[in-house]
Parts: C-alpha cells; structure tokens; sequence
C-alpha cells in the first residue's frame, strides 16, 4: 500500500470519531496520517498516535510533537461519549455485543478498542459504561505482505498447518489476512477454499454484511463467531481446506482446532507471544504442538518493525529443543530414556533458520 492509500485510510477511520477530534485529525501533518496506525484517546490525556514503535502528541493546532509539552490537545469525557456514539452510527444498542467484548467494528476494516467499567451479572461482561479510553486502530491492508512468507513455509505449493506469533502490532493479522488472499486466490498452483473465522471483525472486516478487506475468490468468512464455534460451523459446513484464525486464547478453542485437524483441515492461526520461550509456556499452545496442529512455527519481530519475520522454526524441532519430545504418537516433558521408561531432560539448543524479511 503506497503513502496515499495510507493517509486514506487515516481519513476514513478518524472520520469515525466526534467533532473536535475530527476535525483536528484531519489536520494533522501527511506524514503523521502516512504512517501512524493508532490513535489513543484517554480522558484528560493528550491525543496521541502511534508510528512504528514511536509515540507523538498533538497540540491544539494538529501538530505532532514526540514529548508532551504546552498546548497539547487533552481528551475530554465528552469527547469519549461522543466518538462512542458516532462509531456506533449513532446506534449505541446494536453495538452491545461488539462492546462486550471490548471494541467497535468500523467501516474499511477499522476497529476501536475500548476501555471502560465492566458490568458483571451472572459472573459475565454484560456491558460496558463509563467508557475512558479508545484505541482507534488504522487497518493496513497489505497485499503480497506474506508471500515471501508463503515460500518458506509452503515449498512447492504443498500446504501445512502454521503457528504466527508475535507481541501486539506487529502485524500478525495482516500476515494472516494477506494468507488467506494468496491460498484462496492460486498462489500456491491451485485455488483452494478457504474459511475465515473472523471473531473480533478484523480479517474479513464485515461491515453492513460486506467484507471490506479482500480475502480472495475463494473464501468465506464467519464473522464474529466465537473461534471454537467457527472453527466447528466451518467444518461441518462450509467444506473448507484450510481454516485460517487470529488469537487462540484458550483451550476450548484449542480442543475445536483439534477436532478441525481430524476432519483434514489444515489451520493457519496466530498467538500472542513474544519469543518461542514464551510461546511455548502457553498451554492451549503447547497442546496443540503436541497434537501435530501445525507444522511450522513464524516469529514476528515486533512493533518497531510490524510484518517483519525474525525466525521460522519446524514445530517439532521447537518442542524437541524446550524439553518436549515424541513417544509413541504423544508429546511428553523429557527425552526418553531407551527402554527405561524414565525421562531425561532434552538438549536446550535451537536449530531454528532465521531470515531476512526487510523487503516486506
């Protein structure tokens, strides 16, 4: 996507809030709009804008300034209550699902978190008041973003199941996002159908029953679908090949992944994670490494340098070299000792490749 598609898009998503931050983010410097992809909006705070791993404040007069200092643009609650109502379309009560789960789907693929007060009844978020903060989340729509990608992990056109972990921004769903285009639309030699499970609108980004990020000729999308629930309607309907999906949080979601693998479906997901070492801590993680759920592992680097991949490890080679090995069709703590039956610590060392990513 080249600069003025960005600022483009910066337009469209801020365009979304109430008067006064409208009209002052408008404002705002082109390159400030080329490369932020956030705005955070906090009672009493500055507006500030995220860029690559650099935070900037506006003034009163839309400038960015990379300290706070005088004349800085401080949110205020009314502001809040505002935006809230104007990314609804003015429409708060049909957004209460969205909101429960903590964010605001937005026109172009767009999406605002939101901090706030959880109402609890029955041990459950029933809704969200007193709203304080939004995380206004520019969409990046790269195309062609994974295909180097793609010829790492998929030689020869030959799919497998893919971990994509990565700390938050740094670009893991618009790794995912552009997978789904290049399968569904032939890159590997063949089209082959894809389902995305899209639980918090961001992949397929439906708006109005309208995908708004192209997802290729061969892909439906289940939007807003909890990702154990899609993972199973996909599979028992939809007939897809590969099943692609952002954030595996618990081991619900891993048990549904699971019983996808066992209809033949390969599953591309992601993970919150910032090393292997953490990764592999995660046990909804780890029990799918050892149920051969995916084959190969991506490590993204981080948010100073969003889509870039740091390391690409084979699944098995990551639980051998964090004390996980196979025996037997199971994955167990420890090296098997011979005929013993006792368990010896496996060897810390990593064999992982490590590749260059910096024309992505």
């Amino acid at each position: 996507m080249d600069q003025k598609q960005n600022a483009c898009r910066f337009d469209m998503a801020v365009s979304s809030l109430s008067g006064n931050l409208k009209d002052l983010l408008l404002a705002v410097p082109s390159s400030a709009k080329q490369n932020a992809f956030e705005v955070r909006l906090r009672v009493g705070m500055p507006v500030a804008l995220t860029c690559a791993g650099n935070i900037w404040f506006m003034d009163n007069h839309s400038q960015m300034h990379n300290r706070p200092g005088h004349e800085l643009y401080l949110v205020t609650q009314e502001d809040i209550a505002q935006s809230v109502i104007s990314m609804c379309a003015y429409s708060v009560h049909s957004h209460q699902e969205e909101m429960r789960g903590g964010f605001i789907s937005l026109r172009g693929g767009h999406r605002a978190g939101i901090g706030g007060t959880a109402v609890i009844q029955d041990g459950r978020i029933s809704a969200v008041r007193d709203i304080s903060s939004i995380n206004l989340r520019i969409a990046r729509d790269i195309e062609g973003i994974a295909i180097s990608l793609m010829d790492q992990v998929f030689p020869g056109g030959k799919l497998c199941g893919v971990l994509i972990a990565g700390p938050p921004s740094s670009g893991k769903t618009t790794i995912l996002r552009d997978l789904a285009r290049q399968i569904s639309n032939g890159y590997t030699g063949k089209y082959i159908k894809c389902v995305v499970v899209d639980e918090r609108c961001e992949i397929g980004a439906v708006f109005d029953g309208i995908p708004q990020n192209k997802l290729g000729l061969c892909c439906d999308v289940l939007s807003g679908y909890p990702k154990g629930e899609g993972i199973w309607h996909a599979v028992r309907s939809l007939s897809p090949q590969v099943v692609l999906c952002d954030e595996i949080g618990g081991v619900k979601e891993a048990e549904n992944i699971i019983e996808g693998l066992n209809c033949g479906v390969k599953i591309i997901a992601t993970a919150h994670a910032g090393d292997f070492d953490e990764l592999i801590q995660k046990p909804q993680i780890r029990r799918l490494l050892e149920c051969g759920a995916f084959d190969k592992i991506v490590q993204l680097e981080g948010d100073d340098a969003p889509g870039r991949i740091s390391h690409i490890m084979e699944a098995g080679d990551l639980l051998e070299t964090r004390g996980l090995v196979m025996h037997r069709g199971l994955w167990r703590t420890g090296g098997f000792d011979g005929g013993s039956g006792a368990y010896a610590p496996c060897g810390d060392s990593t064999d992982s490749k490590r590749y260059d990513y910096n024309s992505i």
